[in-house]
């Protein structure tokens, strides 16, 4: 009998398929078209990681079964290549980091081809590529042209270490609670910089808006709802005592507690707190507290739990509504400068945070809000805030009114004075768009000796556009880092330098932009990537768009998923894409720990080398095993076991061809293979592989029990088994058919799915759940009414369950016939 040698398997199929791009997706065919999309990978080492692994496998398998299905899909791969890594990683060789780059996608292309990646490759693209990054260029330009990517000063969080900027997300504290680059733990600090900011603001309605017609997880929608944070509203003016002419402008969505405002908070970063400090008692423990915020992030600012504040000693405000009171001010973290107006009312008897912020500083209570009409509340430690709506009370000619009444009426009595106004206000910031390395695209501007910003070419017109972009990436001889904030572009003084339109001298931007910038519309590159004339083609566009499945990581729910729909979305008004959103679905994936259940990591020695286990096991056992481990979502602890387990389970299949027949019929093994069918094309729709790995499992054992198996029932079973082991798919496949000779049209992997006979699938078995010591472990497929020793030998030879029975003793099987099974262990 021969022996399953995988290694010559795959080496034979991946050159057949790969030779002549075999999954090729097809522009305008008359099949219904499916665009199914993975965020592409950063190439950082030699080849993927078994995190990328995890991410791919499952939507490739879907890919592949849609493609069965009769759909014209879309699977398409690209390496997002840009930043930092690549260039650190230059620097420290020596190297180019165009060089390691290019060295990096080709292990990385490698890689997904000896998992058997079904990828369309004609259509790969690379952010690094100058005819990729013309056209993030040419979206930057009109992004620049509409005025809304600003250069202005802003405070932002610099690394020494790494010369460059960073964003609020890639900043961390350490163990002394002072903050560090997440990257690679080195100091950052403040610093005020001149940086090109996208005003993604300006679409914060529109991308909540959005979610109201695509398909997204209710986290996701949440996450980005709230990071968002869009708030309705009333700005109000409080005069600052001793100036005059000078107010804190507040911004608050409950003006009908104005007359409860027992203090007043500002950013320790505001304008105005120089003003605050001139009658100030106390500056120097003011300015000492200012300075310990500093090192605070925005996002621990926000989270943290108890908030923190300095009184502002002898400095007062004065109630718009009430000038006989003086309100004291407060310098807190939990105000932020760039949301609202960096000045927060404090309302303690009907906002949980003011409550405790008050309670620990002193600050009298005033109930202004009641939950009935004329009952005046008590606040005191029986009786906390009332933070809902319900009738005004204590608050002059308001008094009575419901709270929505009164902030219509309060918002008009300040608009009427000059005093406050309407309005809606934003959590959400400019995206810093700048950095300053070499290793990203250039930003396509000159600054002109009068002070002006000109444009390398006009994104509207065409010739300009072809003649002057890409700007490319000059190259460089030392493309390090400066320390004093410049771009090492800089130093390329020959490139530097250029000639304004009106023919005066004039510099180039040296900032480069952020490695998001090259991911905000990869999507729509593979639908043309060779388009010399246009981003797209707007009628490639209209077939393909949207994408109907998205999958990638919760690390970008609020960074690359929200950035691209933010470009997205300006494209549309543009007029560039032919749809409002990039993304009809969305799922995020899970995590592969390591065998200790831990993250992986080099330092805890947890890692598993995905290499290594495709030269032991095989790409198909590989598969099997990421398919087979859980939802896609999940998050799991490696189990070498389960993995030796598929491989062994393939290793029976491939022994099945041996006892194939073409003149045996066995009615029960084809009506269990119609049952398989059945269920095997519903998981696959709904993405669970995991139970359809199951399915495939049980149905080997039944074919091996059956001691031949008809051909037709093993054609069909080649069939099922070709999205999860491609390449012991084609090599059944190609074997059953007696094929000597290679024709891409015979490939299994374009043949039509099975389809199940109504008349053969009355179910017989049923799914049902095993807990092991009150914990869900997995599900096993059962005949129904089962023995409970079938059932006990059943979660015995399932590698999933039986992986959390190993060096334990069962001391009670619970079986709840065709339901549930509980064990307990000791």
């Amino acid at each position: 009998m021969a022996h399953y040698d995988f290694k010559k398997i795959e080496d034979t199929w991946k050159d057949k398929w790969y030779s002549n791009n075999l999954y090729k997706a097809e522009d305008f065919s008359d099949k219904q078209k499916k665009y199914i999309l993975v965020e592409f990978p950063y190439p950082s080492g030699k080849s993927m990681h078994v995190g990328h692994m995890l991410r791919y496998t499952v939507p490739e398998i879907y890919s592949r079964f849609l493609r069965m299905r009769g759909y014209n899909v879309l699977f398409p791969m690209g390496w997002d290549a840009f930043g930092l890594p690549a260039e650190n990683y230059a620097i420290k060789t020596g190297e180019h980091p165009a060089k390691i780059t290019k060295e990096l996608t080709d292990y990385y292309r490698k890689s997904m081809q000896d998992m058997g990646y079904g990828i369309d490759w004609d259509r790969e693209v690379n952010t690094t590529d100058p005819n990729y990054y013309k056209w993030t260029q040419w979206i930057f330009l009109k992004f620049w042209k509409e005025g809304l990517a600003e250069f202005k000063e802003e405070p932002v969080w610099w690394s020494d270490q790494m010369k460059t900027v960073l964003a609020e997300e890639e900043v961390i504290k350490d163990e002394n609670e002072d903050p560090v680059a997440e990257r690679d733990g080195s100091p950052v600090r403040r610093r005020l910089l001149k940086q090109w900011v996208l005003k993604i603001p300006e679409y914060a309605d529109k991308l909540i808006q959005g979610f109201d017609n695509v398909d997204f997880p209710e986290s996701i929608k949440a996450a980005q709802t709230n990071w968002i944070g869009r708030s309705e509203g009333t700005v109000v003016k409080f005069p600052i005592e001793g100036h005059k002419d000078e107010t804190l402008e507040c911004f608050t969505t409950r003006i009908d507690t104005i007359f409860g405002v027992t203090y007043i908070a500002i950013a320790p970063e505001h304008e105005k707190l120089d003003k605050l400090l001139v009658n100030c008692t106390n500056p120097d423990e003011v300015r000492d507290y200012v300075a310990k915020v500093k090192k605070k992030t925005e996002l621990e600012r926000q989270q943290n739990k108890e908030k923190t504040g300095v009184l502002i000693e002898g400095a007062y405000v004065v109630n718009p509504f009430d000038t006989s009171r003086q309100i004291p001010v407060y310098v807190a973290d939990y105000v932020l400068k760039d949301y609202g107006t960096g000045v927060v009312m404090g309302v303690p008897a009907h906002d949980e945070r003011d409550y405790e912020f008050a309670k620990k500083f002193g600050i009298d209570i005033i109930p202004v809000i009641a939950q009935k009409k004329g009952v005046i509340p008590s606040i005191d430690d029986d009786h906390e805030c009332f933070a809902d709506h319900g009738y005004v009370v204590n608050s002059g000619e308001f008094d009575g009114m419901t709270s929505e009444d009164a902030i219509e009426k309060m918002t008009a009595w300040l608009e009427e004075r000059g005093l406050g106004k309407g309005e809606i206000t934003y959590k959400i910031r400019d995206w810093l768009f700048t950095r300053q390395r070499y290793w990203g695209e250039p930003i396509p501007l000159i600054h002109r000796i009068d002070g002006k910003i000109e444009p390398v070419a006009d994104p509207d017109d065409p010739q300009q556009v072809k003649e002057r972009l890409p700007l490319k990436l000059p190259e460089l001889p030392d493309y390090s880092p400066s320390d004093d904030g410049d771009s090492p572009l800089a130093k390329n003084t020959e490139w530097l330098n250029t000639i304004a339109d009106d023919g005066t001298p004039a510099k180039r931007e040296t900032n480069t932009m952020p490695n998001w910038a090259g991911s905000c519309w990869y999507y729509l590159r593979y639908l043309d990537p060779n388009n010399d004339n246009e981003i797209a083609d707007i009628e490639k566009m209209k077939y393909w768009l949207p994408v109907d499945k998205y999958f990638g990581g919760s690390e970008h729910t609020t960074l690359h998923l929200l950035y691209s729909r933010f470009w997205h979305k300006f494209l549309y008004d543009q007029g560039v894409v032919p749809t409002p959103e990039p993304y009809q679905w969305r799922l995020n994936g899970g995590t592969l720990l390591g065998p200790d259940g831990v993250r992986m990591s080099k330092s805890r020695g947890n890692v598993v080398e995905p290499q290594e286990k495709l030269q032991n096991y095989g790409a198909d056992a590989v598969r099997m095993y990421i398919a087979f481990i859980g939802p896609y979502e999940g998050t799991f602890p490696y189990n070498e076991n389960s993995l030796r387990a598929c491989s062994r389970v393939l290793e029976n299949i491939y022994e099945l061809r041996t006892t194939v027949s073409d003149t045996v019929e066995d009615q029960a093994l084809e009506k269990k293979l119609h049952v398989m069918i059945k269920r095997v094309t519903g998981m696959a729709e709904e993405l669970k592989m995991n139970t359809i790995v199951s399915d495939i499992m049980v149905f080997t054992k039944d074919m091996r029990s059956a001691g031949a198996v008809p051909k037709d029932v093993w054609m069909n079973f080649i069939k099922v088994l070709a999205p999860i082991t491609p390449f012991l798919a084609e090599e059944l496949w190609q074997e059953v058919n007696g094929w000597k000779e290679w024709e891409d049209a015979n490939s299994v992997h374009l043949q039509s799915w099975p389809e199940y006979d109504p008349a053969k699938v009355v179910e017989e078995q049923v799914e049902v759940p095993v807990q092991i010591n009150g914990k869900m472990r997995g599900v096993v497929l059962l005949d129904v009414g089962a023995s409970e020793d079938v059932v006990r030998r059943v979660i015995e030879e399932d590698p999933r369950v039986a992986a959390y029975l190993e060096g334990v003793e069962i001391e009670k099987l619970i079986y709840v016939q065709d339901k549930i099974v509980n064990i307990l262990t000791r």
